[in-house]
């Protein structure tokens, strides 16, 4: 091997022996030897890392390619639907099939790759369907630059009633669609359904990504699908309540209610409500229309707030959560647990039913707008999960429905559901008995006073009355 160095003369140099004419010299010349291979050997592991790097990079994109080429060979001629081919329900819903054949009614999808599924992925679907073949259903997951889809067949699980809902020869169940993901990268744009695997379709939903991120909020409220009307006092003592307790964000899924535009305006403006159309995906009888798509508008509240909320409350217009020994929802729960000794897998916290039922005997010595003071004759705590209000944590739920967590996210990690004890706090249910004659009796005459709620009345009754001066002050400007 020969080496020139600009100040020495040239010199013979074996790699085994130093046949050189000085000692020092010599020296010299092994240094420069052996820093020269140690910087070639730096060259050729940076450069084989480099190229590792750039497979690891690329690999889930040839994975991609290759798991979306074997799944659509079977369908080489499925496209990708356009705008004309879409079918719509009411503006909100779309829907493949037809009278005769299998019917999928859809809203929405997302993606899901919480901490707890580990390196699975999944687009999420969530909607209905009828007279499905036995063989089940089909998820096209259509990418950006790709004309032809990755297919997969469905995962269905139950979210509301099993009986489901029959409208004419059909019965329509409440799903959620799952479509597994075998990569990460890259994430499908949109997402069509079919009863069969190689049928074209009229459904064509974008899909979500909720984006991974500290919760914004540490309570968040999603109302089950809302239809009529609530009297605006009530509506904003309820909110207003809530946000007393220490919920800051809530969701409201409008089916067609009457004379809440501008109270709902007004906490949009204020940045506390987010309302989404919701109008019926079928033409049902009396309030089913509406409540077929509670299931629907719940998970997609909990999908779209999937990191933002630390906890989901899912409550009724006429239900508030009411501490006994706390003045907010954070300090209560703490205690809970506390108690329970900080138990990490809680995927929920349940609270007893209570009624305190508006045709009983009001206290006409309390401001007749405020629901809460006015109405305290309860009915005894219902039994444990006869249905209780939940606050539910997003991350560790598949599928939440009105009273608490429908199907965990891991069934085989069942995390613990807390029921808490009523002596803590309880749900307080502000309705009109719609029981039998017979069992009203049985509830008015065993109903008792609880003035629980006055713990809260210095600090409620000056927020809703400012809010009610607001509502008439803009009002009257509109006039």
């Amino acid at each position: 091997m020969n080496l020139e160095h600009a100040s020495s003369p040239r010199v013979e140099f074996d790699s085994l022996s130093c046949a050189c004419k000085t000692r020092m010299f010599c020296r010299n010349i092994v240094r420069r030897v052996l820093r020269a291979r140690i910087f070639l050997i730096s060259i050729f592991v940076f450069g084989n890392l480099l190229l590792i790097l750039q497979v690891s990079f690329n690999c889930e994109s040839c994975l991609f390619t290759i798991a979306r080429t074997e799944r659509t060979m079977d369908c080489p001629h499925l496209k990708r639907p356009n705008q004309s081919s879409i079918q719509t329900l009411n503006g909100y819903w779309q829907y493949q099939g037809s009278i005769e054949t299998e019917e999928i009614i859809v809203n929405s999808a997302f993606f899901d790759d919480r901490p707890m599924l580990g390196f699975s992925t999944w687009i999420r679907v969530l909607g209905m369907a009828a007279n499905f073949s036995s063989s089940g259903l089909y998820c096209h997951l259509w990418y950006e630059d790709h004309p032809n889809p990755y297919v997969t067949q469905a995962v269905l699980n139950v979210t509301g009633r099993k009986k489901g809902y029959r409208l004419g020869k059909k019965l329509f169940i409440q799903y959620l669609f799952s479509c597994h993901l075998t990569t990460v990268y890259p994430l499908p744009s949109h997402v069509s359904l079919v009863g069969n695997q190689c049928d074209n379709s009229s459904i064509l939903l974008p899909v979500h990504r909720p984006l991974r991120t500290n919760p914004e909020h540490e309570f968040g409220v999603c109302v089950p699908v809302s239809f009529g009307t609530i009297p605006v006092p009530q509506f904003v003592e309820w909110i207003e309540f809530l946000h007393l307790l220490g919920v800051t964000e809530f969701n409201v899924y409008d089916s067609n209610m009457t004379g809440m535009t501008e109270v709902f305006d007004y906490y949009i403006n204020r940045g506390w409500l987010k309302v989404f159309p919701s109008p019926p995906a079928l033409n049902l009888t009396g309030v089913d229309g509406p409540k077929f798509g509670s299931a629907a508008a719940l998970n997609d509240c909990m999908m779209r707030n999937l990191y933002r909320y630390r906890l989901v409350l899912v409550i009724d217009f006429d239900e508030v959560i009411i501490p006994r020994m706390h003045r907010n929802y954070s300090a209560m729960l703490s205690y809970v647990d506390s108690v329970n000794n900080g138990k990490e897998l809680t995927i929920g916290y349940g609270f007893r039913n209570t009624f305190f039922f508006r045709d009983m005997k009001p206290d006409s010595g309390q401001p007749s707008h405020l629901w809460t003071m006015v109405h305290r004759t309860r009915s005894e705590v219902a039994k444990y999960r006869a249905a209780p209000k939940s606050f539910v944590d997003p991350l560790q739920c598949l599928s939440v429905f009105n009273h608490y967590c429908f199907l965990p996210l891991k069934p085989k990690v069942r995390p613990l559901y807390l029921s808490v004890q009523p002596t803590v706090a309880v749900t307080h249910h502000y309705r009109l008995c719609g029981f039998t004659k017979a069992k009203c009796k049985e509830f008015f005459d065993a109903g008792y006073q609880d003035d629980t709620a006055l713990r809260f009345k210095d600090d409620l009754e000056p927020r809703v009355k400012v809010t009610l001066k607001r509502l008439e002050d803009l009002r009257m400007k509109q006039l």
